[in-house]
């Protein structure tokens, strides 16, 4: 016996909707195909080493001192995409480099070694 009027509508309404496999919030929910990876390219345009302006950046000399402190041997030292340092040379290991740091903070963005 129910201790109040429509405890058994609501009793039934909840028993047909958690035993009827309803769960709360997944009818809505798909699963999601797994990522599919960006194709290997050397030169990515849409890299970004900073949106910092020219004025913030460090001088090309001091860039070029702060590489070679890593351990570029560099051969040729530009400004890639407006965005980057760029070097070409060799690592510590002597294996041909192209490397592109941030001009703001010299932090290493991407580098493509030589196979």
């Amino acid at each position: 016996m129910s201790h109040f009027p429509g405890s058994r509508h609501i009793a039934m309404l909840l028993l047909t909707l958690t035993g009827a496999g309803f769960a709360w919030g997944q009818a809505a929910q798909k699963p999601t195909p797994p990522a599919k990876p960006a194709p290997a390219s050397r030169e990515q345009k849409e890299d970004v080493c900073t949106t910092a302006p020219r004025a913030e950046w460090l001088p090309e000399d001091e860039m070029r001192l702060l590489a070679e402190h890593r351990g570029y041997r560099i051969k040729t030292f530009k400004v890639a995409n407006g965005s980057c340092y760029e070097i070409y040379g060799f690592d510590r290991q002597g294996q041909i480099v192209e490397a592109y740091f941030n001009p703001v903070t010299s932090r290493l963005v991407r580098q493509n070694i030589a196979k």
